[in-house]
């Protein structure tokens, strides 16, 4: 886990901060709970297939939340963009089955990256991270197995023990010596034998995860289905611009299903702005103490159940939303951010603090 310092989060689940980004992935309310209702939540589906494409995967929580809560009676495909391997190989052992104890924990974390909140019972099943764990031996074969992260001490009470004694199973029963053309039929004998049959529908092959690890702007660019679901969870705009940029965004325009969503965590008017500029339709996600948590974007604006109001849509049209370029998706983040800022202290466009100030509102 070099380059990342994980922490029980206001919920009890697990976090991570990022050296190189300094910031942190997940939110200090809760890493789960904010998976659940930011990005589980709001989608609204009936299909019984679905492609759903997880833009900045990170330790996996949108999509194993996703797949915890959908996943039992749907087809889904996975489509996980990263530019760090690392993070996918600790996805499946993070303990996310988390307990009062691991709640207070956090007490001994550094607490600024922890916020007092509601203690919520979200979790993850097992077999979630059972699955994942097969679908990376599948995809990463003998470099999955280098593990050492789950040796340190110091990391042990932010993972599963249950999970790592799977692993552990899944290794030393002959998945590395067994032939290539059984580890298929023998791997779907471990499951058949040692988990619940309660979980039968797992041997369907019903669940997919593609694993993409490079700059998702050149991923992106290589992708050419329809996604019903996509996950925009990049860190904030000024410390990763070029995911949030109206190049970018496009991209993920151009992916989307006629009838599929986006969902972010952001609230931003340059985030929100930048939506609606590459075509989406763009509404609020509303929690269950009537606070804006995210944005839900969608080519139908018939999947939007909370839409802007005219002051929202006011405070689009200022200053502050004007987006990120980055053509050709190639600059770097200094470049995106310095650029936007000569196209901010250009424009004829109002302030922000102005247009706030005229419609009486306080920030």
């Amino acid at each position: 886990m070099d380059g990342f310092k994980p922490y029980i989060t206001g919920d009890g689940s697990v976090g991570l901060y990022s050296d190189e980004f300094d910031d942190i992935y997940h939110s200090g309310y809760g890493a789960l709970s904010e998976a659940y209702e930011k990005f589980v939540f709001p989608v609204e589906t009936n299909k019984n297939c679905l492609n759903v494409l997880d833009v900045c995967f990170g330790l996996g929580y949108n999509s194993k939340a996703f797949l915890n809560y959908y996943g039992k009676n749907k087809k889904i495909n996975f489509d996980c963009l990263d530019i760090n391997k690392n993070l996918f190989f600790l996805s499946p052992f993070i303990k996310t089955n988390h307990t009062l104890k691991d709640y207070f924990r956090k007490n001994n974390n550094d607490s600024k990256y922890v916020k007092l909140g509601k203690y919520k019972r979200y979790k993850i099943d097992n077999w979630v991270n059972h699955l994942l764990i097969k679908n990376l031996y599948q995809k990463f074969g003998d470099d999955f197995y280098d593990k050492n992260f789950l040796l340190k001490d110091k990391f042990r009470p932010f993972f599963d023990p249950a999970i790592i004694n799977f692993d552990k199973f899944y290794k030393d029963c002959g998945y590395k010596t067994t032939k290539k053309q059984i580890k298929l039929a023998y791997l779907h004998n471990i499951y058949y034998r040692y988990l619940s049959k309660r979980y039968k529908y797992l041997f369907s092959d019903n669940i997919k995860f593609n694993f993409y690890i490079d700059d998702a702007r050149k991923t992106i660019k290589t992708l050419d289905r329809e996604y019903d679901v996509i996950f925009l969870d990049a860190f904030t705009t000024n410390k990763c611009p070029q995911l949030w940029s109206l190049d970018f965004i496009k991209e993920l325009y151009r992916l989307t299903a006629p009838d599929g969503v986006l969902l972010t965590y952001s609230n931003s008017v340059l985030v929100r702005n930048t939506m609606i500029e590459s075509g989406y339709f763009a509404g609020k996600i509303i929690n269950e103490d009537n606070k804006q948590i995210g944005t839900v974007c969608s080519k139908s604006e018939s999947k939007i159940k909370h839409h802007l109001n005219d002051y929202e849509i006011g405070l689009l049209k200022t200053r502050a939303g004007i987006p990120y370029r980055d053509e050709n998706l190639s600059q770097t983040s200094s470049v995106i951010i310095h650029n936007r800022e000569l196209e901010v202290e250009n424009s004829n466009l109002i302030s922000s603090s102005r247009y706030i100030k005229s419609k009486g509102v306080l920030k």
